[in-house]
């Protein structure tokens, strides 16, 4: 009996031996102990932890982009000094006016571009997102005109009025009016929802007379109470225009030479 206790257990211990010698390669083979695993990922040398420390690289560079993406997409708004492609193709420029200027021009809420050519190409004065474009009936005559209007990515509202003529007008006129408002808005390149860049050809303005014109606006933004804005003050290459030489040319026209109007007058 005793003799068949010790071949028993001295037949165990074999298999016990053989057991442990077969579980070593596994660990040498890729199949690391969880003890190896936790040492490699909390070590500081940076061989031993180079998949942890690329990680962690990468994570702060992407987070450097986006806050470098969002303080860009703040910067101040810069605008064009023109509607109009060709910046030669209007010959004067009705400046803005809030209701109390000190010069006694009526109020304008933006700055009007006239020209007298029967079809001028337009560009988009600033980046944005279209908010709608329109053929519109003005009520106090019925005369037409394109309305388009865009939001930038820094809040404010850009909008065009895209006008044959100004005045009152006849049925006559008011009837070619009708069939100038489709052809332009027929020659519209962009539509409500789609992103434009600035310079951008939106299409054209059709003119019936010397007084065709693209009325073009600037509000603070789109919420609450309208606050106008003068396009002047967000033309970096304002000085080297021409619309204060043109804005006196129609203050001329209108006024006989007796107002001197700045681009923006308070």
């Amino acid at each position: 009996m005793k003799h068949r206790t010790v071949a028993f257990l001295a037949t165990t211990l074999t298999i016990g031996l053989l057991a442990c010698g077969a579980k070593e390669p596994l660990a040498e083979n890729g199949t690391v102990p969880g003890q190896e695993k936790q040492s490699e990922v909390l070590s500081s040398d940076p061989q031993a932890g180079s998949s942890n420390v690329v990680s962690t690289v990468t994570t702060a560079q992407v987070r450097e982009k986006v806050e470098a993406s969002s303080d860009s997409s703040l910067a101040a708004l810069s605008l064009l000094s023109t509607p109009l492609a060709v910046v030669n193709d209007y010959w004067g420029v009705q400046p803005f006016n809030t209701p109390e200027n000190k010069i006694g021009i009526q109020f304008h809420n933006g700055f009007d571009y006239f020209t007298e050519y029967e079809e001028v190409a337009l560009q988009a004065m600033s980046s944005g997102r279209v908010m709608f474009v329109e053929i519109f009936e003005r009520p106090p005559d019925g005369s037409f005109q394109i309305n388009l209007a865009w939001q930038t990515p820094t809040g404010e509202v850009i909008s065009y009025s895209l006008e044959p003529s100004a005045g009152p007008a006849d049925a006559a006129k008011i009837a070619e009016q009708k069939v100038l408002a489709q052809k332009m808005m027929e020659s519209m390149t962009v539509q409500s929802g789609d992103p434009v860049t600035q310079g951008q050809f939106l299409g054209y303005l059709y003119g019936q007379d010397e007084w065709a014109h693209v009325h073009m606006t600037l509000k603070a933004n789109n919420r609450g109470s309208e606050e106008w804005l003068c396009p002047a003050d967000f033309m970096p290459e304002i000085d080297e225009s021409d619309l204060l030489i043109k804005s006196q040319v129609w203050a001329d026209r209108l006024y006989k030479g007796s107002k001197e109007p700045q681009l923006c007058n308070d």
